[in-house]
């Protein structure tokens, strides 16, 4: 397979060689980029089907931004793109094999002569071979979809070998699940280090210093309140079993204390009705209440133009079902889609446990 990957390569390579000379295509990096890692074990229960390290690759198609945009020269000119992952678990007879579909953005830290650091953020959708079923694949613990989210992190150096050529390394952290909607939902968490080539058909630059001044300069802190209600779907165990539809609200304090970034506090009503069969389970004499948690959680959002990257951590403060614990976290994109609204997709999680993927509809103002 790897042979084959080389291939495309460069046949691609190749289609942007010829076409270089064009303004559009110019602005290409093209990468192939192989991983070495494992599955972390955060359920006992994994430990007996990992046999195995993950081996993977995955090859890029990269953007650089030109600078035009105000968020542009904040980031540094960061690189937007597509890719290909496919992995082999390590366990073909259980686990077997996933291929994913992903975008990301590449940030670069800092630029010197020969060297760049830089880190990455991608997210897609994942297909695993071997998920679990009842008829032939009941020892997959850890998933119960074909279909999962897929989220990957990254801190990679990056060393310029000849003028366009480069070679980079560094460490990943990989997800994938499918955030309860279908049972059983552990996940899988890999941490990984890679080693990938690239070839640039453009020369790196760094954005005027007097444009991003200007823009520091010109800035003005602002409060920003929102409101968003958002819907999931879920199952409890066992697998196969019945669906349900949480919903949440949200009232939302932030302030954007630089271009690229704002903090804020939020206030979270949870109702979710998976939560009765759970309580009951306990022994715990239910009541329609039980159905409601509530909690409070603390923001920071990377910001670029009119999307955001959001990092939530929160904390229960009335809440029944004790097998989730008291700290609740979401990670995921939000947008400004029309003067005030605002949608969001976001992974709602217990620690390394994914809860519900939430989807969301807003109202926000600036004061």
């Amino acid at each position: 397979m790897f042979k084959k990957l080389c291939i495309i390569f460069f046949f691609i390579f190749n289609i942007l060689y010829l076409f270089s000379q064009d303004t559009i295509f110019n602005k290409f990096s093209i990468g192939l980029n192989e991983r070495y890692g494992f599955i972390i074990p955060h359920r006992s229960s994994l430990v007996y089907i990992i046999e195995d390290h993950v081996k993977s690759w995955d090859i890029t198609l990269s953007y650089r931004t030109n600078g035009n945009k105000p968020w542009h020269a904040l980031y540094r000119t960061p690189e937007l793109g597509i890719g290909f992952y496919h992995a082999n678990l390590g366990n073909p007879n259980y686990l077997g094999k996933v291929s994913a579909i992903y975008g990301y953005i590449v940030i670069p830290i800092k630029k010197y002569k020969i060297i760049d650091f830089s880190y990455n953020i991608g997210t897609g959708v994942a297909l695993l071979s071997n998920h679990f079923n009842y008829i032939d694949n009941i020892y997959n613990i850890a998933i119960g979809s074909q279909a999962n989210a897929y989220i990957d992190f990254g801190l990679s150096a990056k060393f310029k070998i000849l003028n366009n050529l480069s070679v980079s390394s560094g460490l990943q952290y990989t997800h994938y699940s499918n955030g309860a909607w279908r049972k059983p939902n552990l996940g899988f968490n890999i941490p990984s280090v890679n080693l990938k080539l690239f070839y640039s058909f453009y020369k790196s630059h760094e954005p005027e210093k007097s444009k991003v001044e200007d823009l520091k300069s010109n800035f003005i802190k602002k409060n920003e309140y929102s409101v968003t209600i958002s819907k999931g779907v879920r199952e409890n165990a066992p697998p196969n079993g019945e669906k349900f539809y949480p919903t949440a609200i949200c009232l939302k304090a932030e302030r954007l204390v630089t271009l690229r970034r704002k903090i804020g506090t939020g206030l979270d009503v949870f109702y979710d009705p998976s939560l009765k069969s759970r309580i009951e389970d306990d022994s715990i004499t239910f009541k329609n209440i039980y159905n409601f948690r509530s909690g409070i959680h603390l923001s920071h959002d990377l910001v670029f133009n009119k999307v955001s990257i959001t990092m939530q951590a929160g904390v229960y403060f009335f809440t029944k079902a004790k097998d989730d614990g008291l700290i609740y976290s979401r990670f995921g994109l939000r947008a400004k889609i029309y003067k005030n609204l605002t949608t969001s997709l976001t992974l709602k999680t217990h620690f390394v446990k994914a809860d519900v993927i939430e989807w969301g509809i807003g109202y926000s103002f600036n004061k």
